[in-house]
């Protein structure tokens, strides 16, 4: 027997689709700014990235579109959704087992009844090859126009002749290679209840010989591991027709390396694949995959017809006669094996018991759903208003009515010339603030991702701990910047007043990290125009005050005092910073485990001790000697070690998960 061997990643294209299971993602962004807007009114601004589910119009927007496969159903019988997908140029999708970070097309039904729907039907995923963190990646996903199939059964006790309404939240992320945007759509089809079930003829070609990945009937596969290293053969029954190229095996349970090449062999209806084990990738922050019994996902093969697919489930080691595949092509393989391997009939009927198949997901489903009403106008307005009160802050309020009171020492009498003056700072205020996000949005950041990134997400829990810190007066900075404010109402002419806007902003930056940090976290997760438009009219809402005391000075008169008033307004942002440190720890629990989350702990501790050295020790009226000594070499020691800690933990996530497999009712039997 000759063998013809080639070696090459292919492309497919997406032509045929296969369910699998979907598995549960580190939290995102959106997850942490929805928290905070729910729970710190005050905080306003950190509920923007839940918006980032891309409800604006224009933009690098996806579209979408659901269609029914009938126009009325039986009872008992099942139909099928399609959910229609089409990307912008130089975006993709995921599938449910991305390769690298992602999240894939999931669903929130509100399904009549008694009705129920599977999990989702996956095309036939593409190996896309593209860049993260400047390295060279390969991902498991879609680009331009792709399906995804459900199937919807009826209860075997339905009255004809009823409205049925077949509605849902769909969530799912598109990236390209510098950014990556949470989207969802709506829903909403409506079929009536039959006495026989009536076709959609609109719909029909979406259905017709829809490209799903054929039953295994008929197939053997034999799967051998050999020191990191599988060997997958698969023998396909007489009939079917397989070409030497195409052949690839998509992982649904990621014990499979994606970023590895993989090899296979043909000879007539025999294919040999071959591919490495995922043993983790630290420079990608991919995990170690787990360690199972069985081989799950699907070998995609190239037909003379076309693309076409076959689900694999198979025990690691078996012979080919123990091996034949359960030939389903809506139920994920894995499950079917992982039952009868992993779980016993008592755990299995115990978990039947408690499970809730039409219960609404929250775990798995992309953030920002339940928000998704939220406009791209009402976020706006929550920015402005982020900015105005940012204006509250001890280093930015003592400035305001100086430097108004020195645009009408400037301009007399002269109204106009006042509120020019307003205007011009105003613009100076603009201007700085176009350049910073200029800045931000042109190096590509994807905020979405680096929460993924456990050094990136380590990085920014000790900015807002020491923000915290810094708050609540256990150190100070930026404080010698407040005068500076004052200090320019002596400058004459419109430049002062312009460059008076530019320092303003510069003044407020040390104690912006609560807004502006929030701010952020929702503009990078946006296409660039919308960013650019979040960041300037977070700019108005620190200018406004500004601008409206220059047309009205005598409001001066009315602004309260600065005093005690303002130490307690900044010891309450203190407590949603740290509220916020709070959740990012949970998510950075999630990334490097128990063992290493618990030095980071310590690490913190750390850090905390070396600021309140320093601004215990490190202030001017402290002898030189202790100054240097204990406020800046002692706390510098402290605070380097607490950092080093800290990028040495975040640096090595943790070695992989104690994998359960999954079968109806676990989760909830965990919970008993």
């Amino acid at each position: 027997m000759v063998l013809k061997r080639h070696r090459a990643i292919f492309r497919p294209s997406s032509e045929n689709i296969v369910e699998e299971n979907d598995g549960l993602v580190p939290p995102t962004a959106n997850q942490y700014l929805a928290m905070m807007q729910r729970s710190l009114i005050l905080l306003l601004t950190f509920f923007f990235s839940s918006l980032a589910n891309a409800q604006f119009g224009g933009g690098d927007k996806s579209t979408f579109k659901a269609v029914s496969q009938v126009t009325g159903i039986a009872p008992g019988e099942t139909f099928k959704i399609a959910l229609q997908l089409n990307h912008p140029d130089h975006w993709h999708s995921y599938y449910v087992n991305p390769g690298i970070l992602g999240t894939s097309m999931k669903v929130d039904w509100e399904l009549p009844d008694g009705f129920t729907a599977s999990e989702t039907i996956f095309a036939i995923p593409r190996a896309i090859e593209t860049k993260s963190g400047g390295l060279d990646t390969v991902l498991y996903g879609y680009e331009g126009e792709v399906v995804f199939y459900y199937e919807i059964t009826a209860p075997n006790e339905l009255a004809p002749g009823k409205d049925l309404t077949i509605s849902g939240k769909a969530g799912w992320q598109i990236c390209d290679e510098g950014s990556c945007v949470q989207e969802s759509g709506e829903i909403s089809l409506v079929i009536k209840s039959a006495a026989v079930t009536v076709p959609d003829a609109a719909g029909a070609a979406v259905f017709e010989n829809p490209p799903i990945a054929k039953p295994a009937d008929g197939w053997t596969f034999e799967v051998v591991e050999d020191e990191g290293s599988f060997s997958l053969t698969a023998t396909a029954p007489d009939g079917v027709s397989i070409q030497e190229d195409g052949i690839y095996f998509f992982s649904s349970d990621q014990q499979v390396d994606s970023q590895s090449l993989q090899d296979a062999e043909v000879d007539g209806q025999m294919i040999i694949a071959y591919f490495d084990r995922n043993f983790g990738n630290e420079d990608l922050f991919i995990d170690k995959g787990p360690t199972l019994e069985t081989m799950s996902g699907m070998l995609a093969y190239q037909t003379e017809t076309g693309r076409a697919a076959v689900n694999v489930s198979i025990p690691l080691s078996a012979s080919p006669d123990a091996a034949e595949s359960p030939g389903v092509d809506k139920a994920p393989a894995s499950v079917v094996h992982l039952e009868t391997v992993k779980a016993t009939a008592e755990d299995i009927a115990a978990g039947a018991e408690l499970y809730d198949v039409d219960a609404k997901l929250e775990i798995v489903l992309p953030s920002g759903i339940e928000e998704k009403k939220v406009t791209f106008g009402s976020s706006l307005f929550f920015v402005f208003i982020g900015g105005l009160l940012l204006n509250l802050m001890p280093c930015v309020f003592p400035v305001l009515g100086l430097k108004v009171m020195g645009f009408v020492a400037q301009a007399g009498e002269d109204e106009k010339k006042i509120k020019i003056h307003g205007l011009v700072f105003g613009l100076g205020l603009l201007v700085t603030m176009w350049i910073l996000s200029a800045v931000i949005i042109s190096l590509n950041l994807n905020w979405g991702e680096q929460l993924s990134n456990p050094i990136f997400l380590g990085a920014i829990i000790v900015l807002l701990f020491a923000m915290g810190l810094n708050l609540f007066g256990l150190f100070e900075i930026g404080t010698s910047l407040t005068g500076v404010g004052g200090e320019l109402q002596g400058k004459k002419g419109y430049s002062g007043s312009f460059f008076s806007g530019v320092l303003t902003t510069l003044i407020a930056t040390p104690c912006s990290g609560p807004f502006l940090g929030a701010v952020m976290g929702f503009a990078l997760s946006q296409p660039k125009p919308i960013a650019f438009a979040v960041f300037t009219v977070f700019a108005l809402g620190i200018a406004s005050p500004y601008i409206v005391l220059s047309f009205f000075p005598t409001l001066i008169k009315k602004l309260p005092r600065p005093g005690a008033w303002m130490e307690s307004f900044k010891q309450i942002m203190a407590f949603l910073v740290f509220a916020t440190v709070v959740f990012f720890l949970k998510s950075y629990l999630t990334l490097v485990g128990e063992e290493h989350f618990n030095y980071f702990l310590f690490a913190l501790t750390l850090i905390g001790l070396g600021a309140y050295l320093y601004g215990r020790w490190g202030t001017p009226i402290i002898s030189k000697t202790k100054r240097m000594v204990t406020g800046y070499a002692l706390s510098g020691l402290m605070i380097f070690g607490g950092l080093t800690w800290a990028y040495s933990v975040s640096k090595k996530p943790k070695d992989g998960l104690a994998w359960q497999e999954w079968y109806p009712g676990v989760i909830e039997l965990s919970r008993t």
